[in-house]
C-alpha cells in the first residue's frame, strides 16, 4: 500500500504538464499539494532585500570619494606631503572610473544581478558627489 502512494508521487513529480503545479494523488492515505501558494505578505522583503546593497554601495562609495577627494588636498592626512600618497592613488583612481563602468554593467544585466544594480545605482553618484565635494574635514 505505502509502495503505491509512493509510485503515485513519483509519477506526479514527473508530470510536468500542471505549469509547476502538480495533481493530488488519488487513494489511500493523505496527498498534500508538493508545492504552496505564496502568502499575499510576501511582497515587501524584496524591497528589503534591495536596501543592503543600496547601503553598501552608498558607505563605499562615499569613503573612496573622500579618499579621491583628499589626494590633491594638503589639509588632508592623505594629501600630497603623505608618504603613501603615490600607493594609494592608482587604487584610489581605478576605484573612482570603476563608478561610470558598474553603472552602465548594472543596468545591462539589471535581470540577472538585481544587487548588483541596487549597489552600482548607490555607489555610482555617491563616488562622484564626494570625489567633487571641496570637504575641510582636518
Amino acid at each position: 500500500m505505502s509502495q503505491d502512494i509512493f509510485n503515485q508521487r513519483i509519477a506526479r513529480i514527473n508530470n510536468h504538464a500542471g505549469y509547476g503545479k502538480s495533481e493530488m494523488a488519488t487513494g489511500e492515505g493523505t496527498a498534500t499539494s508538493m508545492f504552496s501558494s505564496p502568502s499575499l505578505s510576501s511582497s515587501t522583503p524584496t524591497a528589503r532585500r534591495n536596501v543592503k546593497p543600496m547601503l553598501l554601495g552608498a558607505v563605499l562609495g562615499m569613503v573612496v570619494g573622500t579618499i579621491a577627494a583628499g589626494l590633491e588636498n594638503a589639509a588632508m592626512p592623505w594629501g600630497p606631503g603623505f608618504e603613501y600618497n603615490e600607493m594609494i592613488t592608482i587604487p584610489t583612481l581605478l576605484a573612482l572610473c570603476a563608478g561610470p563602468v558598474m553603472a552602465i554593467a548594472g543596468s545591462a544585466m539589471r535581470g540577472r544581478f538585481p544587487s548588483f544594480f541596487f549597489f552600482a545605482a548607490a555607489y555610482f553618484p555617491c563616488v562622484i558627489a564626494m570625489a567633487l565635494l571641496e570637504l575641510p574635514l582636518f
